[in-house]
């Protein structure tokens, strides 16, 4: 226990786990972000409390990562580091951050080609990354010209419109720094450009 949160390590049986659950609170969450940073197996607890677990071990996560990236942490800056260790992730931002700057965390075993974006949360993870990592802002235009690579069509087009889709989520869903949001407008924006790799 650790302010109000269950925090396990190491293996646990599926009975277990669903046990964990069935004991939450109405006002508990799952965090796998939250256990990733912590490298434990699972965080249940509330959402303030995890905000406050997540603040207090932001700095060691930082160097952790820098350890286990090793040389290639020397081509990040701390901003970069710091969405590693605890920036809220999905396949997308992940394929992006790779994009974006050659470097492949350990734990991302997707492949860029196909973990695009297809609705607004997965392209809010991507927004969220390349807002808390303003170098990579610059890096966009350079991926928005990669148009003819095999594979990277779509993920060009995305950063093509990048500003585009920023404008419509902001209508769709001005609070989309919350949490999860619901913004079709930005799905169906996002579905025309899958049409660039079947084409």
């Amino acid at each position: 226990m650790r302010e109000g949160c269950r925090l396990v390590y190491g293996p646990m049986p599926l009975a277990e786990f669903l046990n964990l659950l069935s004991r939450a609170h109405d006002s508990e969450v799952l965090h796998p972000g939250l256990a990733r940073m912590l490298g434990a197996t699972a965080v249940v607890g509330p959402l303030e409390a995890l905000a406050r677990i997540r603040r207090q071990e932001t700095p060691a996560a930082v160097e952790r990562v820098r350890v286990q990236l090793g040389r290639a942490a020397l081509l990040l800056d701390l901003y970069s580091l710091r969405w590693l260790a605890a920036g809220e992730q999905g396949p997308a931002s992940l394929a992006l951050f790779v994009l974006l700057t050659g470097v492949r965390p350990r734990y991302y075993r997707g492949r860029t080609t196909e973990d695009v974006p297809r609705e607004a949360n997965a392209f809010r993870r991507c927004r969220q990354l390349i807002e808390q990592v303003p170098a990579l802002r610059r890096a966009l235009p350079v991926l928005a010209q990669r148009v003819a690579e095999p594979g990277i069509a779509e993920w060009a087009a995305i950063a093509e419109a990048w500003d585009d889709l920023c404008e419509q989520m902001d209508h769709e869903a001005p609070d989309w720094r919350d949490g999860p949001i619901k913004a079709q407008g930005v799905t169906a924006m996002l579905n025309c450009f899958r049409e660039l790799e079947t084409a």
